[in-house]
């Protein structure tokens, strides 16, 4: 009896091993892709480390936020025609 008792208890030690170990490297991966945003400024390549402050994010998206604006100009401008 103590011999079953004693695997129960290093095999609930072994998946609990494996699911930390599991978690912490998933944990990594989440922290590498958050480093390595796609779409970086131009000029850098794919993948290259990328500023997520305020002002770096705005300067990605300001081509973005600049075609939508046109879209947005243009679309009022016809309505109001």
């Amino acid at each position: 009896m103590r011999i079953l008792g004693i695997a129960g208890l290093l095999l609930a030690l072994a998946l609990v091993g494996y699911l930390i170990v599991g978690y912490l490297g998933e944990a990594g991966r989440a922290q590498d892709a958050l480093r390595t945003v796609p779409g970086g400024p131009a000029g850098a390549q794919s993948g290259a480390p990328v500023d997520l402050t305020k002002s770096g994010l705005e300067q990605r998206l300001a081509p973005t936020i600049e075609m939508e604006r046109k879209r947005v100009e243009g679309a009022n401008q016809v309505s109001g025609q």
